[in-house]
């Protein structure tokens, strides 16, 4: 096909910028096809703009057809290009945002869903952080530590607040306190209405357990084979409303059952035997942060009242 290429002559304006980077958003996921979804085009428009692309470069970009997607010689050479020009920008926006006065930009915050540190501490270091910030957006989301972790090492988060399972080389570990769990079941439970605070390990064997999906927990805790999980929370409210109806026991923090107005109906079972601790911490990637991002993990030190200690790798 004849598309009437001539050689590159203007300057990159903002329309060759967004067809550059939709040109790497193919490449990297290998096709027109794959990258559909993430670029939220239809095909037809993808490959008009990468025809525009060829014609406004002068040069043949890639392959496509009923032998496949491949990205020729120069498309290479422009695919590299654009990765380093499209670095050069990330990293002089993250300059401007840094000079002093009032930088803006984005903080992506993740939080470990079965955790009541969040809940405890982060109003405190959202009004620490702004009063310093107030022209940054705090984006915010909940998921289970593992997942976490992983979005940090993937560049998705800036900081995540999780409790320590294991030390990845690729992040920094800031221990934060140490948060105290036990099973806990309401006053209108059958169990406490009979026995009250006499009952037995055997006696838990009977009852129903709410717990998290992932089984591996059940077991670090001490209660695989002992409790029946008869009913799947995937975060620390959702668990709390089961035992505050009565007829489940589960997992609670301690701070978070003190904190709760449904902790009032609320009693600990057995802690003797099945009291179980965590550490909480703060992560990052290894490597310098950006000044919002390093004032964020400030806000953290001064909201929990107690200074960082680096979790060794």
């Amino acid at each position: 096909m004849d598309l009437n290429i001539r050689g590159f002559t203007g300057k990159i304006n903002d329309n060759d910028l967004r067809l550059l980077r939709i040109f790497v958003t193919i490449v990297r996921n290998g096709s027109f096809v794959a990258a559909e979804s993430e670029l939220q085009i239809g095909l037809p428009s993808i490959s008009r703009y990468i025809k525009d692309l060829e014609i406004r470069t002068g040069v043949r970009l890639c392959e496509r057809g009923r032998r496949g997607f491949s990205v020729t010689p120069e498309g290479e050479l422009v695919y590299e290009a654009s990765l380093r020009m499209f670095e050069d920008l990330g990293n002089f926006e993250e300059m401007l945002r840094g000079i002093p006065g009032n930088p803006g930009g984005i903080v992506r915050v993740g939080t470990c869903s079965t955790l009541s540190m969040p809940r405890e501490h982060m109003p405190r270091i959202l009004d620490i952080y702004k009063d310093v910030f107030p022209n940054v957006q705090v984006d915010m989301t909940t998921k289970t530590s593992n997942l976490v972790e992983q979005d940090v090492i993937d560049g998705k988060l800036d900081i995540g607040i999780i409790f320590v399972r294991r030390k990845m080389d690729q992040l920094v570990y800031r221990s934060l306190l140490t948060e105290g769990s036990n099973i806990y079941c309401s006053i209108r439970h059958p169990l406490w209405r009979e026995k009250g605070g006499h009952i037995t390990q055997t006696d838990l064997e009977t009852v129903n357990y709410a717990g998290y999906p992932f089984a591996r927990g059940m077991k670090k805790m001490g209660i695989d084979g002992i409790l029946r999980r008869t009913a799947v929370g995937d975060t620390l409210d959702l668990i709390a409303m089961m035992v505050a109806s009565g007829h489940y026991v589960g997992f609670l923090p301690d701070r978070f059952v003190a904190s709760s107005p449904i902790g009032r109906e609320l009693r600990p079972i057995l802690p003797e035997i099945f009291s179980y601790d965590v550490d909480v911490a703060v992560i990052h990637r290894s490597g310098n942060n950006s000044r919002m991002v390093n004032g964020f993990l400030t806000s953290v030190s001064e909201a929990v009242q107690d200074r960082f200690v680096l979790v060794e790798n």
